[in-house]
């Protein structure tokens, strides 16, 4: 079974460089709320 961990922050510090960066390390974005950012990526062992 496929395993995963969560990042939230918020929007304030997101910037285009830092979201670029978490991306390339396996983090996507799954939700937007209230300014913060919610991302996941799958848990390696």
């Amino acid at each position: 079974m496929k395993q995963y961990e969560y990042k939230v922050f918020s929007s304030i510090v997101a910037t285009e460089k830092k979201l670029n960066k978490l991306g390339f390390e396996g983090w996507e974005l799954v939700a937007v709320d209230g300014g913060r950012l919610f991302m996941k990526r799958e848990y390696k062992l």
